[in-house]
């Protein structure tokens, strides 16, 4: 029995024909240039996505020591009763401008974690969105939606604590079609490349 592949044996082992190439002359690949690789541009639009979004996750958590009258755990406070004199707050100058929402401790929570029940609740059906829409459309529409929708969050304040949750809701759902648009994106452009260079 004769081998397809000029110069092999029959016994020769299954690695060596694998690396063997099928058509002796074609002309090889030529590398993909660093500075212009799609590959790359593709990582990198990923990586700039990634840390806008992570950015609009943490926003309310550091505005909302300031959005908050601190006042309202007070009574809480027992050490005030036992150290009088070291209980006084220091004056701090800063902006007094905004808006005090009298928020307890528990509202806070709520409104922080809210973020995450729209974001757990539609990863599988995220996934299936950037299945069947693409992962193109949706790698837009994710970073825009979650950024409108915290350009919206002062007005959603205004209107009460379940409006500023049902709107964390809706960013959390922004950022699952972010993530499942790229993770689908980069399986699909990379799935024949050499992904493991990527991470």
């Amino acid at each position: 029995m004769r081998s397809p592949v000029r110069g092999l044996s029959p016994s020769d082992s299954e690695e060596a024909s694998d690396s063997t190439p099928l058509l002796q002359d074609a002309p090889r690949a030529e590398a993909a240039p660093v500075c212009c690789s799609a590959r790359y541009n593709l990582a990198i639009l990923a990586f700039f996505g990634f840390f806008v979004l992570y950015a609009l996750r943490v926003n309310l958590s550091v505005a909302l020591v300031d959005m908050v009258d601190s006042n309202t755990t007070l009574v809480d406070n027992r050490t005030s009763k036992e150290c009088a004199e070291h209980s006084t707050s220091n004056k701090v100058l800063h902006n007094q401008t905004g808006k005090r929402y009298h928020w307890d401790a528990e509202t806070q929570g709520w409104i922080l974690g809210s973020f995450f029940y729209g974001y757990i609740i539609t990863q599988i059906p995220g996934g299936y969105i950037a299945r069947k829409m693409g992962g193109k459309l949706l790698l837009g529409f994710g970073v825009l939606g979650t950024a409108v929708f915290t350009l919206l969050t002062p007005i959603a304040a205004d209107l009460g604590v379940g409006a500023l949750i049902v709107l964390r809701a809706l960013e959390g759902l922004g950022e699952v079609m972010f993530f499942s648009s790229v993770l689908l994106t980069l399986y699909c452009f990379l799935v024949f490349l050499k992904i493991s260079s990527l991470v």
